[in-house]
């Protein structure tokens, strides 16, 4: 399973097959955020991480421009991560309140 899940996220990262959300992702990671602007962008598609096994999947639906885009991990490094781990966490579903990469 793992050798699939290796495939899976090399087809991932390297889709082009929506061209608007390539060029999206590609402006953000040159046109960064002053707060960010010595840190080197992803800028490619994210994919996940975690239990391979786990009964719980969460998919994000936004392009993280600054969080995601910029650190290459879904849900880490935006203010709405940070939102979410602290609920996780609360609710017994993370073992740590935050995501950091």
């Amino acid at each position: 399973m793992t050798t699939s899940l290796t495939k899976l996220n090399e087809k991932i990262i390297t889709c082009r097959k929506c061209p608007r959300l390539v060029n999206f992702r590609k402006k953000i990671a040159t046109e960064k955020r002053k707060q960010y602007m010595n840190q080197i962008y992803w800028g490619r598609p994210i994919t996940g991480y975690g239990d391979i096994k786990a009964q719980l999947l969460m998919i994000g639906l936004a392009p993280a421009a600054h969080g995601g885009n910029r650190t290459g991990r879904v849900f880490t490094g935006d203010q709405s991560s940070d939102f979410l781990f602290k609920c996780l966490f609360s609710s017994g579903l993370s073992n740590q309140p935050s995501s950091t990469y």
